[in-house]
């Protein structure tokens, strides 16, 4: 499995990269122009992560969005940006984001997110995981 180095600090925070395509990385730059405000909030929020942690950051800038499953959301306005805790210095390794309209968490987001979890744990745990910093590589 491959993630893709988004912000690296004291912490490390990374999106994985499923067949070549980093769906964190299209949520963030593409979107209309309603959004690009809090799209931006969300990369602002990314790197005070990497820098301070999840534990030193305003508690409302995410929670736990499935709980028996440990995943969580990054909020920004009607934006979600999904993640799990990873291993190590990775601190959140994001999935995949969407704009909020309703209001439980994106079940399909939750569910991808999920098998996503795994397939890093047992990257992880296979000691195949990569870290990259350009999804092409």
């Amino acid at each position: 499995m491959k993630v893709k180095d988004l912000a690296d600090d004291k912490f490390q925070v990374v999106a994985v990269i499923d067949n070549g395509y980093c769906a964190t990385e299209h949520f963030l730059t593409e979107g209309d122009v309603s959004t690009e405000s809090a799209r931006g909030g969300l990369e602002r929020m990314i790197e005070k992560v990497a820098e301070l942690g999840l534990e030193d950051v305003p508690s409302a800038w995410f929670h736990l969005a499935n709980k028996p499953e440990k995943i969580y959301e990054f909020i920004k306005g009607p934006l979600r940006l999904f993640f799990f805790k990873g291993e190590g210095r990775q601190i959140a390794v994001c999935t995949t984001g969407v704009r909020k309209s309703g209001l439980k968490a994106d079940k399909a987001a939750v569910a991808r997110s999920v098998e996503m979890r795994a397939e890093y744990f047992a990257a992880v745990e296979n000691k195949t995981l990569q870290v990259v910093s350009d999804e092409t590589e």
